[in-house]
Parts: structure tokens; C-alpha cells; sequence
């Protein structure tokens, strides 16, 4: 009797190692097919939402009655016109000009000072927006498109820079009579007028230097008003 209940108790052990796998693996089952219908739902809920919104952005983009930001006159001109004067471009010219100072019929190589300045100056162009009025814009509510009426750039005063000049000058035989040409603290001033005069005229008739001006006030305007709604913007220089 012993040997059969022995027999008996080692034939139920792998009976219920098997019985533990299978649930094992029956719970692994489960598990699994929880998780797939998780990842399933959820797939179905970001698909269902992102269909809801492509229908809403859809409605809306045809639907005259929507909302929209009406850009008006008032608004553009108050961002314009705050700027006042703004310099929209500069240029670097090189600058060389004499002055012979003389005294009254006296031969200048007896009593005279000769000076030559050589160096460099810029001179910018400007654009005045202080004056717009609402009879300067177009509006085009359908497009948000601006059109922006505006005299050319002008060309603002000229800046001699000092630091990159050199000045030479001579002087007649009598030096008495040219000393105080010399001392004059003022002595240089004409020679520094002449040289901006010629660094201004040379940038009116510079059309590099307004042509970039001009782009540089489409790009400014575009900027500023982009900031209010306004999608495009036409500068039209008169």
C-alpha cells in the first residue's frame, strides 16, 4: 500500500505544474488582448478627434459668417504714424575737397592758406510717415492687404567722419600775414562743409542708395503691420 501512494503522490506533481502554466499562460492571454483593445480605443479616439477638428477647420474657412479681424485705418495709420521720421538706408562715399583762402587782391603764393581734406562721410535716406492720412491707404478686407501711398525716400544731411579724415594745407611766403589763418580755432569749418556738401550731393544722385531705401521700408511696413493682421503690404512710392 505504501508503494502505490507513493506512485500516486508522484504522478499528481506534474499534473499541477501543468495546471499552473496553463492558467499562466491563460492570464498572459488576457493581459494581451487587454492591451491591444486599449491601444485600439485609443487609436479610435485620437483618429475621431482629429477628424472633428480637420471637419471644423473645414466648416470654418467656408463660412462667410466666421469670425475675422476687420483691420481699419485707424489701427494702421496709429502704428505708421508713432514711427514718425525713420532712416531706412545709409552709404559710405569718399570725399575729397580743397579751399584756397586768400586775402583781397594779395596773390595767394604771397598771403593764402590752401587746405585739402581727404577722407569719408555717409548720408542716409529717410522716409517721413508722420504725415499719412487715411487717403495714403487701401484696405482690402478680403485679402488683409494694405497698400500704403508714400513720397520716395529723401536724403538726409550728410556726416563727415573726422576720424578717418586727413587734412593738409599750405600757406603763402608771408607767414606773418597766414599765421592767422593757422590759429583760426574756425579756420577748418568751410573745409568740413564743402566735404559734407560733397558727400550730399553725391548720395541724391546715388540710386543704389534709394532704391534701398525703398526696400527697406516695404520690409519695415510688412514687419509692422503683420503685427495688427495685415498679410501683405504694396508700398506705392509717388
Amino acid at each position: 500500500m505504501a508503494k502505490d501512494t507513493r506512485q500516486r503522490h508522484d504522478t499528481t506533481r506534474p499534473a499541477g505544474a501543468r495546471g499552473e502554466k496553463a492558467a499562466e499562460q491563460g492570464r498572459n492571454f488576457h493581459g494581451h488582448r487587454f492591451g491591444r483593445m486599449i491601444a485600439t480605443i485609443i487609436a479610435a479616439v485620437l483618429i475621431v478627434l482629429v477628424a472633428a477638428y480637420l471637419l471644423v477647420a473645414k466648416i470654418e474657412s467656408l463660412n462667410p459668417f466666421g469670425s475675422h479681424t476687420t483691420i481699419t485705418t485707424t489701427v494702421v495709420l496709429g502704428k505708421l504714424t508713432k514711427i514718425e521720421q525713420v532712416h531706412v538706408a545709409t552709404r559710405s562715399y569718399a570725399v575729397d575737397v580743397r579751399i584756397t583762402q586768400s586775402v583781397g587782391v594779395i596773390p595767394c603764393f604771397l598771403v593764402c592758406n590752401q587746405m585739402e581734406l581727404k577722407g569719408s562721410g555717409t548720408d542716409d535716406a529717410i522716409v517721413d510717415l508722420s504725415t499719412l492720412s487715411k487717403k495714403d491707404l487701401t484696405i482690402d478686407q478680403s485679402t488683409d492687404t494694405v497698400t500704403v501711398r508714400l513720397a520716395a525716400p529723401a536724403i538726409g544731411p550728410a556726416y563727415l567722419n573726422p576720424a578717418v579724415c586727413s587734412i593738409t594745407s599750405t600757406h603763402g611766403v608771408v607767414n606773418g600775414a597766414t599765421q592767422g589763418f593757422r590759429n583760426n580755432p574756425n579756420g577748418y569749418r568751410p573745409l568740413y562743409a564743402a566735404a559734407e556738401s560733397q558727400i550730399h550731393d553725391a548720395a541724391q544722385h546715388d540710386r543704389a542708395l534709394l532704391a534701398a531705401g525703398e526696400q527697406s521700408t516695404r520690409t519695415m511696413l510688412a514687419r509692422l503691420l503683420g503685427a495688427v493682421g495685415v498679410k501683405k503690404v504694396t508700398v506705392d512710392f509717388g
